[in-house]
């Protein structure tokens, strides 16, 4: 039986290269980014010209509730993110011209052709996107979601910026969660959502604070929320780096002298899984204001490599007595270390204030970075704390911690080449302070 396809370009030569979804899926093609767990994208080249075809392995079924009760109504990912896109060109913004879509069994396909430009996030990273083009994101991104695009996806990875004449003109794309809605001000969750994808999709980047909030401010002033209503959305914010919520007044003092016992059983569970050797040499990342250094030069002689992003931490670090003689400021997700740089790492609270996006990029660091092992502590969800955030969250509350299994880390370091090797937890299912030590595998590369 013939697998739905429908065409939506009325070019001759496009029509007959992708006459149905096989003959697209015999053209040369590549990987244009790594899997998620539902989808992959490939690109495709044609001649002189470039296409994405994107497929959806099933829709879950809180996007079909979703795609059936709001609009433009669809039956799958595929079919939302061509007709939001078609909406989108319709009303003069610039998006991925769609191709065709279909199906095949439960996945979904779609194919568009290559927007040009580039994403704002490369070109932040190569030093080519000026205060001009951010005030232009800001606007457009506000505009889009004022005129009832409400496209939660949005980030410096989705919005392409080109240059026409010497003005920026924007683009958006990744739209198969988008829905179209009535113009007006924009609810104070989505803002919220836009606001975080950016912030995380810029990490890492030379992007400082005071530019980041005015970029906020303008988009959501074009959004509809200006006053009480913006500050009700900035103020549920994470900060823009982790590690600037120390850099407050008194925060690394406090942090320096927290709660003793439970430093205690925290270091009691790790010594339960530590897997370092006499001698080796360990970063500490982020060390905060120091509270491993005395165990993992005394107790266990290790040549110790202490860093943080907050600066306030390492002064505290050294002011307290606490730091060892090399101390550097340094980023958990991007790391100005070499490959294999030293035998361990250890990130220690650290792990359960990052997202999932942001949690796997500071794994692969420390894999990159680590010849032998690295020790994390995390937070599970199986708990009553967990609960309790959950709880709180529906009410209202902005996330601040993220949990994640044990199944799912192991998973996630598996991809550089380590394996689990040992775990524990202080009251499995009551409290949610888990640890967990992996070690790379025998003939497994630093990546």
């Amino acid at each position: 039986m013939r697998e739905p396809w429908q065409l939506w370009t009325d070019d001759a030569e496009e029509r007959r290269l992708f006459a149905d979804l096989a003959a697209a899926r015999r053209l040369p093609h590549e990987a244009a980014g790594p899997p998620n767990r539902l989808r992959h994208v490939v690109r495709i080249r044609a001649g002189q010209h470039t296409y994405y075809l994107k497929q959806f392995d099933r829709t879950q079924w809180k996007n079909r509730l979703w795609f059936r009760a709001t609009a433009p109504r669809a039956t799958d990912d595929a079919d939302r993110e061509r007709q939001v896109t078609s909406a989108l060109r319709a009303a003069g913004f610039d998006a991925p011209r769609p191709v065709a879509n279909g199906r095949q069994g439960a996945a979904a396909f779609y194919l568009c052709a290559e927007l040009p430009g580039t994403s704002c996030r490369d070109l932040l990273a190569a030093g080519r996107a000026d205060a001009a083009l951010w005030r232009e994101v800001a606007r457009h991104v506000g505009d889009l979601l004022a005129r009832g695009f409400w496209l939660p996806d949005l980030s410096a990875e989705h919005v392409f910026a080109r240059r026409d004449g010497g003005d920026w003109r924007l683009a958006v794309l990744d739209l198969h969660n988008g829905r179209l809605a009535r113009p007006g001000r924009v609810p104070r969750r989505l803002a919220r959502r836009v606001l975080r994808r950016f912030v995380r999709s810029v990490r890492g980047l030379p992007v400082r604070a005071p530019a980041a909030l005015r970029f906020a401010v303008r988009l959501l002033r074009a959004a509809g929320r200006c006053g009480d209503a913006a500050r009700a959305v900035l103020g549920s914010l994470p900060p823009l780096h982790t590690a600037a919520r120390y850099e407050r007044a008194g925060r690394s003092a406090a942090y320096a002298t927290r709660d003793p016992s439970r430093a205690a059983r925290e270091l009691a569970l790790l010594q339960r899984v530590w897997p370092g050797r006499v001698g080796e040499q360990v970063l500490d990342l982020p060390c905060g204001a120091g509270r491993l250094l005395p165990w993992l030069v005394a107790v266990r002689g290790h040549r110790v490599l202490q860093a943080d992003g907050a600066l306030a931490m390492l002064q505290q670090a050294r002011a307290g007595g606490s730091a060892s003689r090399e101390l550097v400021q340094a980023d958990a997700l991007a790391m100005p270390f070499a490959d294999a740089a030293v035998d361990g790492v250890v990130m220690f609270r650290f792990l359960h204030h990052l997202d999932g996006e942001a949690r796997r990029a500071a794994i692969a660091e420390a894999c990159r970075v680590a010849r032998r092992f690295v020790t994390v502590s995390f937070f599970h969800p199986c708990s009553v704390h967990h609960l309790q955030r959950r709880l709180r969250r529906l009410a209202g509350a902005p996330p601040t911690r993220f949990a994640v299994t044990c199944g799912r880390l192991a998973h996630e370091f598996a991809a550089h080449g380590f394996a689990l090797t040992a775990r524990a937890a202080e009251s499995p299912f009551a409290r949610d302070l888990w640890l967990a030590s992996f070690q790379r595998i025998a003939g497994a590369a630093s990546r």
